[in-house]
């Protein structure tokens, strides 16, 4: 059997005081649009994350409910469940270097069980882990193996950060917000560069491919796929 290498990020937590209710200053940015391709219903339990598997021909995404990791194909049909057991796993990526399996604490100080690590890319350009934090702190953070976290950048441009995504090829970072319904599309600092708005809450996975976006909702158990419209 093929052996392929993935990180999980699982819900750490640590003391810390309540967030600011200040809300941030409003940043303008142009809207784009998504056309919605097909969405398929997918036998995984509240799935949260997503990533490109082997090759970019199929998908891999957790289940916070089973605490497992399946790879689908393009349509989200479960091609197998991998041989590991989590416990609230929110986000998974894809890394065809090494295959030993170690574990690995970030340790981000939150004041809920409910906000912790959320999703987590794997940019091969840098070698290194995006990483976001879900809220109370809204933190994009960068992190390597031998190095451990290499910087931690504040996020407010939305209400909360569910799922991420880096494209190597454009030198950018997608993210997709739950409560703000929204995708947002940035450069490596995340400075918003563009918007696009989504017509439900719990998206919490993102995959794009070009212009092609691949989206999974906690609470509708499917996987959507969107075409960015030109401008």
């Amino acid at each position: 059997m093929t052996r392929i290498s993935i990180i999980v990020i699982l819900m750490l937590f640590a003391t810390s005081c309540k967030k600011d209710e200040t809300p941030d200053s409003v940043i303008e940015v142009p809207v784009g649009q998504l056309e919605l391709i097909e969405s398929y219903s997918i036998d995984v339990p509240e799935p949260s994350g997503l990533s490109f598997g082997p090759d970019n021909n199929t998908l891999l995404t957790v289940s916070d409910h089973t605490n497992q990791v399946y790879e689908m194909d393009m349509q989200g049909n479960i091609i197998r469940i991998l041989d590991y057991t989590g416990k609230d796993l929110e986000g998974v990526t894809y890394n065809n270097t090494g295959s030993k399996l170690e574990t690995f604490k970030l340790e981000i100080p939150s004041n809920s069980d409910n906000n912790g690590l959320e999703g987590i890319s794997y940019n091969t350009n840098n070698k290194l882990y995006y990483v976001v934090n879900e809220t109370n702190p809204d933190l994009l953070i960068s992190w390597d193996a031998n190095s451990g976290i290499i910087s931690e950048n504040k996020l407010n441009f939305a209400s909360d950060y569910s799922g991420i995504f880096t494209d190597p090829d454009h030198s950018l970072l997608w993210f997709v917000s739950d409560q703000s319904k929204s995708l947002f599309k940035c450069d490596y600092n995340a400075n918003v560069l563009q918007v696009f708005y989504l017509n439900e809450l719990k998206y919490e996975g993102i995959v794009l491919d070009d212009s092609k976006v691949y989206l999974v909702n906690d609470a509708t158990a499917k996987l959507y796929y969107y075409q960015i419209k030109k401008d």
